[in-house]
């Protein structure tokens, strides 16, 4: 039953695209152990990327561009965070010149993007606003 309404409603906004005033705020990882990350999507087609590792120490703070198409978002200068360990291995964060694509997705009600290679995995949700 759970498969057949995540299906329906990715049908649904596949056809419908989504609204770009719900994709804007501010969307952190779900389940991370290594690193604290927070991406920032801003109306003005550009998103903030502020990563720390896990002794809080911050390695990345950049802002870059984003393009919206019906309910994907492609970034520009992307950092491919799969919750490495950063204190081990802090040079990976100066590898930010990749185009990456997702699509927005609802995962537990909150509007979603995730960055995995399989799905549900390395998935960020959207802060709600109080």
């Amino acid at each position: 039953m759970k498969l057949i309404v995540y299906s329906l409603f990715l049908l649904f906004i596949s056809c419908k695209g989504i609204d770009e005033n719900e994709v804007y705020g501010k969307y952190y990882p779900v389940s991370y152990n290594n690193t604290f990350d927070t991406i920032i999507i801003k109306k003005e087609g550009k998103y903030r990327r502020v990563l720390y590792d896990k002794m809080k120490r911050k390695l990345l703070d950049y802002e870059s561009t984003y393009s919206l198409d019906a309910n994907s978002i492609k970034f520009e200068s992307f950092y491919f965070n799969l919750d490495k360990n950063l204190v081990a291995f802090p040079d990976d964060v100066k590898d930010v010149d990749m185009t990456f694509s997702t699509y927005f997705e609802e995962i537990d009600g909150n509007l979603s993007l995730c960055f995995g290679y399989h799905e549900g995995e390395n998935c960020y949700k959207k802060l709600l606003s109080k």
